[in-house]
């Protein structure tokens, strides 16, 4: 984050803390946790690879550096969070949302923090810090219990950036029978010493990574048994490899598009995700699904996904890739979910991963098949 946004989250932190006991305000608050535990039990990838993971092994999380290994690991699906609102009046509230990672030594980090003020009825617009709406399930991705599956399928989930500081308008609407909402959301992003970048220059690299000029919309719309989903957004990227004193990368242009559907219909689930990044001023397109079936029967559900990432590299790209560069893998997932209660779940999951990447890649991570449990509760 630069200097101007860090003092801007800073006050509002403040305001968040210091805000009922001072305006004897209304103060809500929820949390969520999960405890996870997995492994990879084969791969084609053996001992210790480049960037120092002890393979076989598996990307649970790319955002967060999440990755399971030859041995049983609590770290990578583990985390606690905690979200407060205070509630100044009808109109006008401050939210704030702490989240401490396995991933991450359990560090505490601050995921968002905004004031939201509702302009009328179908209209709220909200200032500070909050997720980059990406993904269908962007905003609760820590969230485990709002999904079926111990850890969101890798082949879409997972980018450099995750979080953004700026404006976010909302607009409710209807349409006939449909309801929906738009959201229109603007900002920028540094994060610091990237986990999502360690995955590639090593564990104990420290890189940068920044978001420029972002500016998106993304359109929510449900009826009955069917929800869809479309997004835009567009920014400039740079980055920089600080351990090696590299500086700035020049602002290249990029351009995400999403779609998603959910169709929950009596016992029978489908969902499908489509994400396609445009970055032919470095590197070339990225192109990413997921397909899933479920069925509940009482209170299990049996889930299966498949998911699909793949990247084009352009000739002659300013990035210099080449096809050694390549990265390409899918991966076919089986989950099942037991809720415990109305607000607990146990969930067991097991994943196929191939690779078909370029030379680095496959030898460094490769095929991999990994079982993972979790227990998830909100309260």
């Amino acid at each position: 984050m630069t200097a101007l946004q860090t003092k801007v989250n800073t006050v509002l932190c403040t305001l968040l803390i210091a805000s009922p006991a001072a305006l004897s305000a209304d103060f809500n608050w929820s949390g969520f946790m999960t405890v996870g535990l997995g492994k990879t039990i084969s791969g084609s990838v053996s001992g210790q690879n480049e960037v120092g993971i002890q393979c076989p092994c598996m990307i649970a999380d790319y955002s967060q550096a999440a990755f399971y290994e030859d041995s049983w690991d609590f770290k990578p699906d583990s985390k606690l969070g905690l979200q407060g609102s205070v509630l100044f009046n009808d109109d006008l509230s401050l939210t704030g949302q702490i989240v401490s990672r396995g991933s991450r030594d359990f560090k505490v980090n601050l995921e968002w923090v905004y004031l939201s003020y509702q302009l009328n009825d179908s209209n709220t617009v909200q200032l500070g810090r909050k997720r980059i709406p990406l993904f269908y399930y962007s905003e609760q991705q820590d969230v485990g219990f709002t999904y079926p599956w111990v850890h969101l399928p890798g082949q879409t989930y997972g980018w450099e950036a995750v979080n953004y500081n700026g404006l976010n308008w909302s607009h409710s609407l209807q349409l006939g029978e449909w309801a929906g909402i738009v959201n229109f959301f603007g900002g920028n992003e540094t994060r610091k010493d990237s986990d999502y970048l360690k995955l590639y220059s090593g564990l104990d690299s420290e890189s940068d990574t920044r978001w420029s000029g972002i500016v998106g919309a993304e359109m929510v719309l449900n009826k009955d048994w069917f929800e869809g989903r479309l997004m835009v957004m567009q920014s400039d990227t740079q980055s920089r490899l600080v351990s090696e004193g590299e500086d700035w990368s020049p602002k290249a242009k990029q351009q995400i598009y999403g779609a998603s559907a959910l169709v929950d219909y009596n016992d029978y689930l489908l969902t499908a995700e489509l994400f396609y990044s445009d970055r032919t001023a470095s590197y070339g397109r990225d192109l990413a699904y997921t397909l899933s079936v479920g069925k509940r029967i009482d209170a299990f559900l049996v889930y299966l996904t498949h998911g699909l990432y793949q990247q084009k590299i352009n000739a002659n790209n300013p990035d210099e890739a080449t096809a050694d560069d390549l990265e390409k893998h899918r991966d076919t997932s089986m989950v099942v979910k037991y809720d415990l209660s109305p607000s607990s779940a146990l969930k067991l999951q097991f994943d196929h991963w191939q690779d078909f990447s370029g030379t680095w890649f496959k030898e460094n991570y490769g095929n991999a098949n990994t079982i993972s449990i979790a227990y998830d509760l909100v309260f």
